[in-house]
């Protein structure tokens, strides 16, 4: 990859998604408004996704802010005007999005800078690995305007860095830095924001070796491993793998490990060649 590729102007899919060094790029776009997500663009988001979906030349999404802020939560401005009604349009539309992340066949890899708050750290929290800069701070803030919780933090934050964190982060309002929330394991890793566009592509890139159905049900398992019970999520897991034994992807991956193929490979990306490996993992 060179910088002309990752500079360049690449093609667009829809207004909020480019598609550059083979990454669906999705930003949000509402700057002046710290990137707060309307229920307009939650949809824009959702057509996105799609179009991404739909490219074949997309191995992975990479999902950022414009300007100086990564985003600041929801559009309060829309709720206070609409009421309940206008709650349940914006997350309804809000928790859609974050299952499209989630069970998207392709990685979703987040890239946070400046300001992530309310809304903004329950979108990260569904995409399967963040990067951020190291100017970056995470908060969930919904009680700081007398808000609660509504597009899944009080559900996924706990699961993510343990309840007591969770109540804190959620009871307090106060924010956390990039380096603490690395620690706490919201974020995958930091860098300087100079890096920021790269090393994020650099993450989709290891994020998405693998042919698009091995990644799809790779991250069926996770999810379904929060809403199964032990005993059903490892006999799903089994299950899984028993249906996708038999896709192409799957046969010549098997084939190509043990040297009986050098046909081309459905994969999304080149392999390394593998040599003195015994036949099995």
């Amino acid at each position: 990859m060179n910088d002309a590729e990752l500079n360049g102007t690449g093609h667009r899919l829809t207004p909020i998604c480019i598609v550059k060094a083979g990454m669906a790029w999705i930003t949000l776009n509402r700057p002046e408004k710290a990137n707060a997500v309307s229920s307009g663009l939650l949809d824009e988001v959702l057509a996105a996704i799609d179009a991404a979906e739909s490219a074949p030349d997309v191995k992975a999404i990479i999902f950022s802010g414009a300007g100086r802020n990564f985003c600041a939560g929801a559009d309060l401005g829309e709720l206070l005007e609409g009421g309940r009604a206008a709650v349940r349009t914006l997350l309804d539309r809000f928790r859609e999005v974050c299952r499209r992340f989630e069970t998207s066949r392709l990685p979703v890899v987040g890239m946070a800078h400046g300001a992530v708050r309310a809304g903004g750290l329950e979108l990260l929290l569904c995409c399967d690995a963040v990067i951020a800069s190291k100017d970056a701070t995470i908060g969930d803030a919904h009680a700081l305007r007398e808000l609660l919780p509504g597009g899944g933090s009080s559900v996924r934050l706990p699961r993510t860095i343990g309840v007591q964190r969770a109540k804190w982060m959620i009871l307090s309002g106060q924010s956390i830095t990039a380096v603490q929330a690395v620690d706490w394991g919201i974020l995958h890793s930091v860098v300087p924001a100079e890096d920021l566009t790269r090393s994020a592509l650099a993450l989709a890139q290891e994020m998405s070796v693998a042919h698009r159905d091995t990644l799809a049900r790779a991250k069926s398992l996770l999810v379904a491993s929060y809403t199964l019970s032990k005993a059903d999520a490892l006999e799903n897991e089994i299950r899984t793998l028993e249906l996708h034994a038999g896709t192409p992807a799957m046969q010549t991956g098997l084939a190509q490990f043990v040297g009986r193929t050098h046909s081309s490979s459905p994969r999304n990306a080149p392999h390394a060649e593998i040599r003195n490996v015994p036949d099995a993992i």
